[in-house]
């Protein structure tokens, strides 16, 4: 079973500096790593624009989620990664670290990025050399290969999802409303709030649910305002979209939830759920 989840494009609103916005966007990736998350949307918030949180938001969830050897060749200076020397790395399984060629073996998988040299097509993938590419690919962007031959010939291909048994990081994708983003999903949705039934009432039922199910799409507010208000903008209510409207914190002794907290503590729930 696949977790995903879907964040506003406001998710940031609550932090004035950007340190502050850059920090809470690593917990968030954080938090979607342990657990395994494979897809995060951000989704609109209509109160008002947030376009610079929405484009600082992305930029630091793929600047997390891609491998620290590759991360000077994709990302040049950038001032909304001014404080990403400061945050944690993932350390999820795809960031593997930078080896001697020597010790590659047939089989391995690495992320790398594709160089074209003169009408050939090579990978950088941390091995202090270029390691000439089996067929072809966009240049410039991220990929996994698989090591096809051993050194001192070198040689890889793309690998498919097949070839790929662990996890291996989340993508991140835009979209206009909560309402954009449902449409054609044939996933089980839980969408999040203070406002409602507690996860005690459906535990039994989910937890058959996520037993059988391929994807579960975890639905967040934001600081400011919970998905009811959020969906009421675009003439929509949570129940039009699933019966699973969890409250996690019942009884909660602050006034809010952070939503760092609620992403690690929903996953947290419904991980449990799932392997009860």
């Amino acid at each position: 079973m696949n977790f995903w989840i879907a964040i506003p494009d406001s998710s940031l609103v609550d932090e004035q500096t950007k340190r502050d916005k850059s920090i809470k966007s690593a917990h968030i990736a954080r938090s979607c790593a342990i657990f395994k998350v494979n897809r995060i949307y951000i989704y609109r918030d209509r109160e008002r624009d947030y376009s610079y949180d929405r484009k600082m938001l992305k930029l630091i969830l793929e600047f997390m989620d891609t491998p620290q050897y590759l991360r000077r060749i994709l990302y040049p200076k950038i001032t909304e990664l001014e404080f990403a020397g400061i945050l944690h790395p993932l350390k999820a399984p795809h960031h593997k670290p930078s080896i001697d060629p020597k010790n590659i073996k047939v089989g391995d998988i690495r992320q790398a990025v594709t160089i074209k040299v003169k009408g050939t097509y090579f990978v950088d993938a941390g091995l202090n050399a270029l390691v000439p590419l089996e067929g072809s690919a966009l240049e410039g962007k991220r990929i996994t290969v698989k090591f096809t031959s051993e050194y001192p010939a070198l040689r890889c291909a793309v690998a498919s999802q097949q070839d790929v048994h662990q996890y291996w990081g989340y993508e991140v994708k835009e979209v206009l409303s909560i309402s954009e983003m449902l449409k054609g999903l044939n996933n089980i949705v839980v969408m999040t709030s203070k406002q409602g039934e507690p996860l005690s009432k459906f535990e039994q039922e989910l937890k058959q649910q996520l037993k059988d199910a391929s994807t579960v799409l975890i639905v967040f507010g934001s600081p400011n305002r919970g998905v009811f208000e959020i969906l009421k903008d675009e003439r929509r209510h949570p129940k039009e979209f699933t019966k699973y409207v969890l409250n996690f914190f019942p009884e909660q002794m602050v006034e809010t939830v952070r939503l760092e907290e609620a992403i690690l503590g929903c996953l947290s729930l419904l991980n449990y759920v799932a392997h009860k």
